[in-house]
Formats: structure tokens, sequence, C-alpha cells
């Protein structure tokens, strides 16, 4: 049987075909390395629905007594897929780090878990209704074979139930899409504040909604430049992590950019920042 559920004609996780850019670009943003299974199946379709949709578990949740829902599987492109879990996991009150999320509708998330491992992540369910993290399998290939197909007797009430999760799935998207949108526009309010608390929380809104992903014509790389010689350490501190972090996943190339931020940052004496000066050059002389 078929992994991917080839049959929906409108698949709304289904990305466009996945190139070596994007893997690079992940396991760069991220630190990690993903699970070779992982980027397999990609290869075949760069995410979207599954054909088998039940995962056993060892514990009770509120789909069933001895499995949990894996309907899809998430792709990587840039701002997309597993590029948005960092803003997820965020949004949906989880302060865990290193977690990256492949499945799951918010109540509840299965994600690779890179916590004690860069390159061999387990597999766990966020609960976050719960705010309860619990391990499920040790490996994703360990997972994606045993994956199965529930019985139905009535084929035509299964795929009613499907059509309708289907509908509310594409709006659940939008209405995130929606909440980035607002996102954006009010870290940009924040950061004109005169309160310096509010600079602070609007440098790291920004960079959140975006998943880390600025263009370097972008007006927020401006802002950047000017709060890392702000008189307040906090806002230089934060601004400076939003650049170095820009950098260091290859989303700002341009020279220009690059020197003026090394030129600013080699006269800072704090700790955090002369590390993000260190480690540009290092990075830039490979």
């Amino acid at each position: 049987m078929e992994f991917w559920n080839y049959k929906l004609k409108d698949d709304p996780y289904k990305l466009q075909n996945i190139n070596k850019k994007d893997i690079e670009l992940a396991e760069k943003a991220f630190h990690i390395k993903l699970p070779q299974a992982y980027i397999d199946l990609l290869t075949e379709q760069n995410g979207g629905c599954l054909e088998k949709t039940c995962l056993p578990v060892n514990f009770k949740n509120d789909w069933a007594d001895d499995h949990i829902l894996f309907d899809y599987l998430l792709g990587i492109k840039k701002d997309k897929g597993i590029m948005e879990s960092n803003y997820l996991l965020k949004e949906w009150g989880v302060k865990e780090k290193n977690l990256i999320i492949i499945s799951g509708d918010g109540h509840f998330f299965i994600a690779l878990d890179y916590r004690t491992n860069k390159e061999n992540p387990t597999i766990v369910y966020i609960d976050t209704t719960e705010d309860k993290i619990t391990k499920i399998y040790e490996d994703f290939s360990t997972m994606v074979n045993s994956l199965y197909e529930e019985d139905v007797e009535n084929k035509e009430d299964i795929e009613e139930i499907e059509e309708i999760e289907e509908i509310e799935e594409i709006e659940e998207i939008e209405e995130l899409r929606k909440h980035l949108q607002n996102s954006k526009k009010r870290s940009i309010e924040l950061m004109e504040s005169m309160d310096n608390d509010d600079i602070v929380e609007g440098i790291h809104m920004y960079f959140d909604a975006n998943a880390g992903f600025i263009q370097e014509n972008d007006v927020y790389i401006e802002k950047l430049i000017k709060f890392i010689q702000h008189s307040n350490e906090d806002i230089r501190l934060a601004a400076a992590e939003c650049l170095w972090r820009s950098i260091s996943i290859g989303n700002i190339k341009e020279n220009k950019v690059i020197s003026l931020v090394l030129d600013i940052f080699k006269n800072e004496n704090h700790p955090d920042i002369k590390y993000f000066y260190d480690d540009i050059i290092e990075n830039q002389t490979k």
C-alpha cells in the first residue's frame, strides 16, 4: 500500500517538489540532521495526506484508547511545512526547544525530538492541552512502519468524515495564516513603540512570525541595524541575535550588510554579541 494518499485532488499539505537546498536550509536553520527515511519520503512527495492514518500508542487520548491520528506529514519549503514549527509551538504554549513538528492540529502535535540528540531524533506526542510531552517511538522509520489503516465497514461514512475534516483543516490553515499576518503587523507597531520592552518583544515577534526567514530588502533588516546601535542593552542583544541567526542560516548574504553588522558587533563588550561576531567570522571564512 502507498504511503501517500494520491487519491486526493487538492491536498492542503502537499508542497512543491523538494530539492537539496530545501533540506540544507532546514538542517541549518534548526542545527540538526533530518532522518534519511523522512527525506526519502519527501523525495516522493513533499508532504501531504497519508494512506494509513492510525499510529499505535500505549495511552488513552481524545482520538482512541490505543492509537492516535496521523493523517498527514509536513514537508519542507521556505516558511512552510516544518519551517513553521517554532511559530506553531510558541503559539500553542510549548516552551521546550529543539522540537520539529511533523503533524498535528494544535491540540496535539507529533514531533521529531532533538533535545538530547541532534542527529537521531526520537518521536514524541505533544499534548498542548495537558502540557505534556510523551515519547512514542525510538526513531522515524519505526514510526512510519507502525502506521496502519483502520477497518471501517461503511466506506461512504468515512469518506464523508474525511471530506468534512479536510474542509476544517483548510479553514484552520487560513486562520493561522491570518493570525501570522496580524502578528507581523503587531510586531512592527511594537518596534515603533517608545517602550524598550515593547521593542524587544516586537523584534522577536517579527522574527518568529517569519520563522527566521527575512528578505534582505525587508524593512525589518533596517530596523535591526538601527537597534544594534541602541543605547538599551536588551534591545541591542535582541536585534543582534536575530541578525546573527539570519546570517547563520544564509538568509542574509549581502556582503555590505554583513560587513556593517560585523563592524558594529566588534565594538560590543556583551559576551553574547562577541560570540555572534566570532561565529559569523568563522563561518564566513569557511
